[in-house]
Formats: structure tokens, sequence, C-alpha cells
């Protein structure tokens, strides 16, 4: 890992005079994050190079993150720190707080600096901003930077006698402006769930409201969820304004969004009832009427109008009632069509159990039977046809009493 040095502010410099004997000194001192004194660093790896860029002593700092070196000759030493330990945990406080240090509200001390310049560039942008916005909390991506970062502090030993303060070290993990690093992971904030019944028409478009039971100013806000994919489809994700973002997996049925009010006065337009809107769309696949919810996932926040997290918040979540349906349905464009060696087949059926699949040639004759298993929903069917000789075929797909017909040509 590589240590972090502000080009833009004046290097820490510490004199230490400690136990000077014959020229030579003992250098202590201590790291903290984000020089918090309650929240001292163990396991940092503190190396000293002299003015050469020569390794001249090494050590690790002890549970209550306190170091020290004997025997240091005289002379001018660059300290150098690194570890291992688990990072910080970052959330949307800390991009509202770069939001806020780039429109001018907030000032950057050194280690909040260091842990907001997430790109390594030596500035802090917007597009740091977006790294941790966007990348980083939507979408998981890692940083481009180290994950620690340290002071770099430079050391003079005398061989006075007086005694000097000990050297205090900052360390901060990228990312993680508010500094709230705890060894072991920070507990993640919960949100309660206050479910809400809406009732979906079969293939009808319903835009459903997911709000909280929080009625005053709010200034940003994220939330994960899960949604069942056996009985909808999230057709759009409407948020507060063009600031909101959204993240959607189809596949697992999962719902990211996240928004902070970056208009000219934040925390001053939007309220809690109302966070987003999600329109849906029930899927044909229901021989009955069944329940589903969307589920919301850990990590949850939402950001009152001064950024602080909102305590005790109910979040406001759909439950839905899918119509029922007696229709079973087949996409009719098998592919690929001509066929060579595979044929699939999209069906989806309103149960699970077994399909009996049957190919005819134009003759009337069968050539091919298989049995599947199928499940509720969407799902492919391969079809094997390398073995067929060229031609037209017929198929015939059984489930249950429903039958299903279509047609593929078969080639080399």
């Amino acid at each position: 890992m590589k240590h972090f040095a502000n080009k833009n502010k004046a290097i820490l410099v510490f004199l230490l005079v400690i136990f000077a004997l014959s020229a030579q000194s003992q250098i202590v001192g201590v790291v903290n994050y984000h020089e918090d004194p309650t929240n001292p660093l163990p396991d940092v790896t503190l190396e000293l190079y002299d003015q050469n860029n020569n390794l001249v002593a090494s050590t690790i700092t002890n549970n209550i993150g306190e170091f020290s070196f004997s025997g240091i000759p005289v002379g001018d030493y660059s300290l150098i720190s690194t570890t291992s330990l688990p990072v910080g945990e970052v959330d949307l406080i800390d991009a509202s707080l770069i939001l806020y240090y780039l429109i001018g509200w907030y000032t950057f001390n050194d280690y909040e600096f260091a842990a907001a310049d997430v790109n390594g560039s030596g500035n802090v942008t917007f597009g740091d901003y977006i790294l941790v916005l966007i990348s980083y909390l939507m979408q998981g991506n890692p940083f481009p930077t180290d994950e620690w970062q340290f002071a770099e502090v430079q050391i003079s030993v005398t061989s006075s006698r007086d005694t000097a303060s000990p050297a205090m070290v900052w360390g901060t993990s990228t990312g993680d402006v508010e500094g709230v690093w705890l060894p072991g992971s920070r507990e993640l904030k919960y949100v309660e769930v206050n479910e809400q019944d809406i009732t979906l028409l079969n293939e009808k478009e319903v835009e459903l409201n997911i709000g909280s039971n929080y009625d005053n100013l709010i200034s940003g806000f994220n939330l994960n969820m899960v949604y069942p994919t056996n009985l909808i489809e999230v057709t759009d994700v409407i948020g507060p304004d063009e600031n909101f973002h959204f993240n959607l997996d189809a596949e697992t049925g999962t719902l990211k969004v996240i928004w902070l009010d970056e208009s000219n006065d934040p925390g001053r337009t939007f309220l809690g009832e109302t966070l987003f809107r999600v329109k849906v769309k029930q899927l044909d696949n229901s021989a009955t009427s069944e329940e589903g919810l969307f589920s919301l996932l850990e990590g949850g926040m939402v950001l009152d109008a001064k950024s602080n997290p909102v305590e005790d918040i109910q979040i406001e979540v759909p439950k839905i009632i899918t119509s029922a349906s007696s229709n079973l349905s087949l996409d009719m464009i098998a592919y690929p069509n001509p066929a060579v060696n595979n044929l699939n087949i999209k069906l989806t059926s309103p149960t699970e159990g077994e399909a009996d699949i049957e190919v005819y040639n134009l003759n009337g004759q069968l050539v091919k039977v298989i049995n599947t298993s199928v499940f509720r929903g969407t799902q492919l069917i391969n079809l094997e046809t390398g073995s067929l000789p060229t031609g037209q075929y017929l198929y015939k797909i059984t489930i249950g009493n429903k039958n299903l017909h279509g047609r593929f040509q078969k080639s080399n």
C-alpha cells in the first residue's frame, strides 16, 4: 500500500528529542484513526527512512496504537505507515461530505482530504464524488487507490536531552471521510419495513410508491431491495429529481437506489414521505392469486435535512397481490431458426411440473420425444436437433392439460 502526502499542505514535522544518549535517541509515538485518541490503530507497520531513502528501522503499533524506535542516530527521517487492517465503512454520509466540500459548505482537514481523494489525483473533485456515490455505493466497485492512507511524517533527531511530544500519526481508510473506523468493521444501519398492500392487474403497468414514515425534509437516501421476479417485471424507477440513480438486476431481482440533493439549497425541498416510485407489470404466469413483497437488504440509510441519518425510520414497501391467470404462453420465436445442433424455446409456465416435447416431420411421423422439468416463470428449453435430417419440423409441448405448438427448420 502507498502512503498519502498532500502536496498543498505543510507536512507534519516533529522534533523528537527523547532519551537522547550519545547522539542516539528513542522515537516514540502513536497512530490514531482521524487523529482520534479514542480510536487508536493497532497492527500498523511503521518504517523509518533516512534522507537517502534507506530503511533504518521498522516496528508495529501495539493494541493501543503506540510505537517506538530505539537507538536512532541523529539525523532527519521520514516515517512511512502501512497496514492490512479492515477498512472503515463508506456510506451516504461520506458522499454528502464530499458534495458539501465541493460546493463550499464544508472544509476538509488533512485526513478527510486523504479519505475523499478516492482516485488518488491529489485533488478532490466531482470525479471522486461520483466514484463514491455511483461506482462504490451502488455498483460495488473498489476505489482506484490503496485502501489505507497515512500521514507522511518528517522527523528530526538531535543530540539534545530535552523531551519533546510523541509523534502523532493519523491514518484513514479511502472513502471514509466521516471517520467511523472501528476494529471489526462498523455496524450497518438498518431500517424497519412497513408493508403496504397493492393489487396488480394482469399485464397492466402499475406505479408503486416507496416512502417512509418520516414526513420531514430529507437530503438523501439509499436503499437496497429485492423483489419477486417470478411475479412481476420492473419497467421503470423514478426518483425525486435528475440526481436520482438506480441499478436494476432483473436476474436476481435486486434494485439499488441512491439520491443526494445536489440543488443550491440541499435539504430544503423533498420530504421523506415519498422516496421514489417503481413501475411494475405482472408476469402472465399466475394460475392463482399470489402475494409477493419488496424486501429491504441491509445497509439502507435516509439522511435528514442536515445530512444526519434518520433514526427509527420505517420504509413503506409494497406487498403485491397478483391476479389469477390460466394462460400458458410460449414465445413462438424459437432460436436459432434454422437450427443446426440445438433449438432454444422460450417458455413461460404458470406452474412447475413435467413437460413433454414431441417433434414431428411434415409427414406426421414422431421423430423425437423428450421429457423435462419446468418451473413457474420464464425459462429456456434446449432441444437437441443435431441428429435430425435436414428439413421442416413441428413440435408440441404438453404441460398438464395445456398443449403448445411450434415449427422450425433443421439445416446442416
